[in-house]
């Protein structure tokens, strides 16, 4: 394994932690315009990128694009469910996962220790008993809990395209343009351009496109079992921002649940690093 790989999965974790912070601020008003400007934002990030990686205009790109809005709009859903604080585990969680099985079952990338990967996997989920354990009986916050778990299952595939195409930079400006697309007639639809929402969508997006293109120079140099995990420590970024600065949850118990859920799926994370 290439340690340099690390740091770009690293850098992807801090934006994907933080991407969804300005959208939050505005509360999540309208998620169809929310996914629209995040499309716009994700696409002005990748046009400068494209004079050095190039425009090539890739299925496995434009199908990557496509499975990460659709996972983007569950997951603007959740956030307005049960906050950022709730939904980012989970959306964490379960893309872990799946970018795990598809590693193993579909790429045979193999571990040197695989009892201690499989470990670190069930840590991960395992963490995520203790976050929906903060809400029980609250039909709202189930159904954010099933939208959010949704998104990550959806999420956690949308680099698997340009995997299978070894395609990881080439294919980095048709999945924004994929996104861009699909944003598009959901923006129109919406007939909502407030200035504010429009310009948290975009800001969103960017700090997204950035992580994004971190995470496909990770998966290039250590392989996606590890540095998609990686990135997925986003969760402790994303879990700060939600208790700390919004304040979703104030009771001292949630609060200790929340963290001590995020601490696992975080341990599992490095354990699925390590191993």
């Amino acid at each position: 394994m290439n340690p340099l790989g690390i740091l770009p999965a690293v850098g992807s974790a801090i934006c994907w932690g933080t991407f969804f912070v300005p959208v939050r601020k505005v509360n999540v008003v309208n998620i169809w315009q929310l996914q629209g400007a995040t499309g716009i934002g994700v696409l002005l990030f990748a046009i400068p990128v494209g004079f050095f990686s190039g425009f090539q205009i890739l299925p496995a790109g434009l199908l990557s694009g496509t499975i990460w809005a659709a996972g983007n709009i569950l997951a603007l859903y959740s956030v307005r469910l049960i906050g950022l604080s709730r939904t980012s585990p989970f959306l964490a969680g379960f893309s872990v996962l799946v970018s795990f099985l598809w590693g193993v079952l579909y790429f045979g990338e193999r571990f040197n220790l695989m009892a201690l990967a499989v470990a670190g996997v069930g840590l991960l989920l395992f963490g995520l008993f203790f976050i929906s354990n903060t809400s029980k009986g609250a039909p709202i916050r189930k159904r954010g809990y099933l939208v959010a778990t949704a998104s990550g299952l959806v999420g956690g595939s949308y680099v698997i395209p340009l995997q299978a195409a070894h395609s990881l930079q080439s294919g980095f400006f048709s999945s924004s343009l994929a996104i861009f697309a699909v944003g598009i007639p959901l923006l129109l639809i919406s007939r909502n351009f407030a200035r504010k929402e429009m310009l948290a969508g975009m800001l969103s997006g960017g700090l997204f496109n950035v992580g994004s293109l971190a995470v496909l120079f990770a998966v290039g140099l250590i392989g996606i079992t590890v540095a998609y995990p990686i990135s997925q420590t986003a969760t402790l970024f994303a879990v700060s921002w939600g208790v700390i600065y919004f304040r979703e949850i104030v009771h001292r118990e949630a609060i200790l649940k929340v963290a001590a859920g995020a601490g696992l799926i975080l341990c599992g994370a490095a354990l699925v690093t390590v191993a």
